[in-house]
């Protein structure tokens, strides 16, 4: 009979595997800064799955999930010319869905109370014949606040509340930057609540 001994993983083996792993996410890391397509693509099936659901346990929308996971690998195929990443792949990638995730929630607190009262009026007043009127000097006054917006910023904002166009969607059909497509939105957005705290006041 044949006997043998299973080998017990250690701290030194631990450690052992460890560092194997880093250096294998180092080496993937490397062949993605010369443009290995194929080495990033197997990163992005690796992680993406997982990240989309960690992504939605925190915004709790599998769409906006998706999109926060797509534009952290965006991101690193965009600047992997000057990547570093001092840890793990996973460390990494966590990291960044977890920071996207935090700055998408902030933003949709500034910007959801505003449309929540928008939403609010028009719905309630639309539900009561009585206040037909009032409902139809709320939808005048959203028709002239987004008419004395800026021609570009205009389009923006229908392309995004009308058409159902993501930000980045916006800035590839337009050939701006993601950061032009915030700013109008802002602006717009802006507007509108500046208009709906007006009329209240009325």
């Amino acid at each position: 009979m044949c006997n043998f001994t299973v080998p017990v993983q250690g701290r030194s083996g631990q450690r052992f595997f460890k560092n194997s792993k880093v250096l294998k996410d180092q080496q993937q890391l490397r062949k993605i800064r010369k443009g290995d397509i194929l080495s990033f693509e197997k990163l992005f099936h690796r992680f993406y799955t997982g990240l989309c659901g960690y992504a939605e346990s925190l915004v709790h929308k599998g769409e906006v999930a998706e999109e926060i996971v797509q534009d952290v690998f965006y991101n690193i195929w965009k600047n992997r010319n000057t990547l570093r990443i001092s840890s793990s792949w996973q460390s990494y990638l966590y990291r960044a869905v977890y920071n996207n995730s935090m700055m998408h929630i902030r933003k949709m607190r500034r910007e959801y109370p505003m449309e929540e009262q928008l939403a609010f009026h028009l719905q309630a007043q639309a539900g009561n014949p009585a206040d037909a009127m009032e409902y139809e000097e709320i939808a005048a006054m959203i028709s002239t606040t987004l008419q004395e917006l800026p021609e570009r910023t205009r389009e923006i904002f229908e392309l995004n509340r009308l058409e159902g166009l993501k930000y980045r969607e916006i800035a590839e059909r337009l050939s701006i930057s993601v950061k032009t497509v915030e700013a109008n939105m802002g602006k717009a957005l802006k507007a509108l609540r500046t208009s709906l705290k007006k009329y209240e006041q009325e």
